[in-house]
């Protein structure tokens, strides 16, 4: 269905991301994707080095909420601040 594909490619997108800040940087983040029915949902955490979180973010999967387009805009430029010197290719095209 067309719909189920709504945020599957930002979903994505965000989880590169957070494999990159993983591999290439010290920071702690957690992306977590829960599915129960017709919500799934992803949530990602940002921690400090104490463990605390100090930002998180949520996109649905299958609805495409308005105040979700800013948290997948704010969690995609979280991520790339992240990276080592802003080198992830999805920030240069």
């Amino acid at each position: 269905m067309k719909g189920e594909k709504m945020n599957e490619e930002k979903i994505k997108e965000l989880f590169e991301l957070c494999l990159r800040v993983s591999s290439e940087t010290t920071a702690h983040v957690n992306f977590d994707y829960t599915a129960c029915d017709d919500i799934s949902r992803v949530y990602i955490y940002v921690f400090n080095d104490a463990g605390e979180i100090v930002k998180h973010f949520s996109l649905c999967q299958f609805y495409d909420f308005k105040f979700e387009s800013q948290n997948y805009e704010d969690a995609k430029k979280c991520l790339l601040e992240l990276l080592i010197n802003g080198r992830c290719p999805l920030n240069e095209s």
